[in-house]
């Protein structure tokens, strides 16, 4: 059994896709305990965290950084089990991580049961990325197929948004449940108008307001019962399948990619409003004018709600091949956060 204690060292691949930061854990996790995703993360929560702030906290890292833990599948027929992580705690799902993660294993040349397509196990769900490769055969693109997603709130909900007063938003589920909301404001959203500080506060306190109006539950994967992002977005005039996001989670972390899993979350919503069609292609900006396309398929209903199934492209790039050191002497060795 892994125990934090016998951690010196671990092996990772670190890639960005859209300006967001991935690490890629492959070493020391891959035979977590667990029968499902939730038991393994709920064991490297209660007793391999370390890791995870390691890793993820300074020195090594900041608080914008995020994370993702190979370990073996818990289903036969996937490549891999994967865990999403950040400097703060853990998420359900992140298609970012996931496009970085895919890249990755073609990297290491881990063994696949369908040539260009990495099957994962998470906490969501089944995730399939299919790999796009150039004329030298490298990993140039990568497609996430999301889990199937949904409009948890089909009507608007009123939110009380301290500074802001009354707020209509849309609860989501697109792997992990995000609470949704047209920017209030008439300036563009980004950081010609405001700097990181004023979209983390608010993404913040529009998360934090949503928790506590609504209890959410997934009908068929009951352990997910936490709005964990809030998505801030605005339409562009010129292109109304066009829109610029940014993404608050955790702690207070807000993603520098358009995030792929509020790019899902959005596109979702967007269908449900009668704004994108099955089949069209949509165009995703983050904060700092990154894209990731995206196009939405047919599916079946999730328990009540109807349902489709989001597909998010984006290019991920390798940054570094690290061996990280946790010496027994070192008083910062389990990380720590400066605000």
């Amino acid at each position: 059994m892994i125990a934090p204690s016998n951690i010196s060292s671990v092996h990772t691949i670190d890639l960005h896709a859209a300006g967001e930061p991935c690490r890629v854990l492959y070493s020391a996790c891959q035979e977590l305990p667990g029968k499902t995703m939730r038991e393994r993360l709920d064991y490297m929560r209660n007793h391999l965290d370390v890791i995870r702030s390691f890793l993820m906290q300074e020195p090594r890292g900041h608080k914008a950084m995020f994370g993702s833990i190979l370990c073996h599948p818990v289903t036969p027929d996937a490549d891999a089990g994967i865990l999403y992580t950040d400097s703060d705690s853990y998420l359900d799902m992140c298609i970012h991580g996931t496009i970085c993660t895919a890249r990755a294993v073609a990297e290491l040349g881990l063994p696949l049961h369908t040539p260009d397509k990495v099957v994962l196990d998470a906490v969501c769900g089944r995730i399939e990325a299919t790999l796009h490769r150039g004329a030298t055969g490298r990993v140039e693109e990568v497609t996430v197929r999301n889990v199937p997603s949904f409009v948890y709130t089909p009507q608007p909900i009123t939110l009380q948004v301290p500074g802001l007063g009354a707020v209509k938003a849309y609860v989501v589920f697109a792997g992990n449940f995000f609470v949704l909301v047209d920017y209030p404001f008439a300036e563009p959203l980004g950081p010609e108008s405001h700097d990181k500080s004023f979209y983390v506060d608010l993404g913040m306190r529009i998360k934090n307001a949503a928790n506590e109006a609504l209890q959410v539950e997934h009908p068929t994967n009951p352990s997910t019962r936490k709005i964990a992002l809030a998505v801030i977005y605005q339409r562009k005039a010129t292109n109304p399948l066009h829109v610029r996001n940014t993404v608050i989670f955790g702690d207070g972390q807000m993603d520098r990619s358009p995030c792929g899993s509020g790019t899902s979350a959005l596109m979702t919503l967007m269908h449900h409003l009668g704004e994108l069609r099955i089949g069209d292609d949509y165009i995703s900006e983050s904060f700092i004018g990154s894209i990731f396309r995206g196009t939405l398929r047919e599916s079946e209903p999730v328990g009540p709600y109807p349902a489709v199934v989001p597909l998010v492209t984006g290019r991920p790039y390798l940054t570094a091949r690290c061996e990280f050191i946790r010496e027994e002497s070192d008083p910062f060795r389990d990380g720590f956060i400066i605000d």
